[in-house]
């Protein structure tokens, strides 16, 4: 009897992990409209799947600020997210699990883009101007602008241009600078050279003005709450996904050339705007 009961046991102990991670919630911050995301990274979460074993489910938000919350929580379990987003999570509820190589980079920049048909050839002449950021949680489509904005012209940005507009998407940003709906935009450089090689006709009408220093890319992270042997299989599985061969394709699809762990220094740039920013809103 006591045998079988230590059987039961040591069955139970076993089992409960297999339980608790029966699924993954994999959440995606969309730098890009929803439905394309979806297209993109569909293929990328069953491969991931696959070589957990554990059913994948993706969580989309359009607003950062709510993925940082379901990463904080645990209701999201690893997630991509932008560099802008990482900084203003609390660093007890995440680890970077990888950041991509992208043209052999695992950097990417911001670029201030403006309608070439309007005559606008630097920042200065974008003063008064319609303007479009992402998302406040963006680097490179608000952080960053606002904090160079903040330098070079000394005001706020809303005090610089005649209006501004908050997109929620890159790909939306470029769309609207293309069609002439706004006079420029902040976008990731990343998402833009993506559109340019894909559907150059996106951008025919795009100059841009301006680029940044190079940034750490937008980071994949896992929650502190998911367990340890987990977080460290998906971690080799995200290092190791351009060996594979399915995973290379996968991986050409998305523009990444691999997965590699991430260079900390380059977050201290965007955490001093983030400090400049908050001492000049002080």
């Amino acid at each position: 009897m006591r045998k079988i009961f230590l059987n039961f046991v040591i069955f139970i102990f076993l089992f409960i992990p297999l339980i608790s991670n029966a699924e993954l919630n994999f959440g995606i911050a969309s730098m890009i409209s929803p439905d394309e995301t979806y297209f993109l990274y569909k293929d990328f979460g069953n491969y991931i799947a696959k070589k957990l074993g554990i059913k994948i489910n993706a969580i989309f938000r359009r607003n950062y600020a709510d993925m940082n919350r379901l990463i904080e929580t645990g209701q999201v379990d690893f997630a991509s997210i932008c560099t802008g987003a990482l900084i203003y999570l609390n660093n007890k509820k995440y680890e970077i699990a990888a950041v991509p190589v992208v043209n052999g980079k695992s950097t990417y920049k911001s670029y201030i883009i403006v309608n070439k048909n309007y005559g606008i050839n630097n920042i200065d002449e974008l003063r008064g101007k319609v303007f479009a950021f992402t998302d406040r949680l963006s680097n490179s489509g608000y952080i960053y602008p606002t904090y160079l904005i903040l330098k070079k012209e000394k005001v706020k940005p809303e005090q610089f241009f005649s209006r501004i507009y908050f997109t929620n998407s890159h790909d939306k940003s470029i769309y609207l600078v293309n069609e002439g709906v706004v006079d420029g935009a902040a976008v990731d450089s990343l998402v833009f050279e993506y559109v340019s090689h894909s559907q150059p006709e996106k951008v025919k009408n795009i100059k841009i003005v301006h680029e940044s220093d190079e940034f750490l890319s937008p980071p994949f992270v896992v929650s502190t709450y998911l367990d340890k042997n987990i977080k460290q299989r998906l971690k080799r599985v995200l290092l190791n996904m351009h060996k594979n061969e399915e995973g290379a394709k996968i991986l050409k699809k998305l523009k990444i050339d691999k997965f590699v762990e991430p260079d900390y220094k380059l977050l201290k740039k965007v955490l001093t705007m983030r400090k400049f920013l908050n001492t000049f809103n002080n």
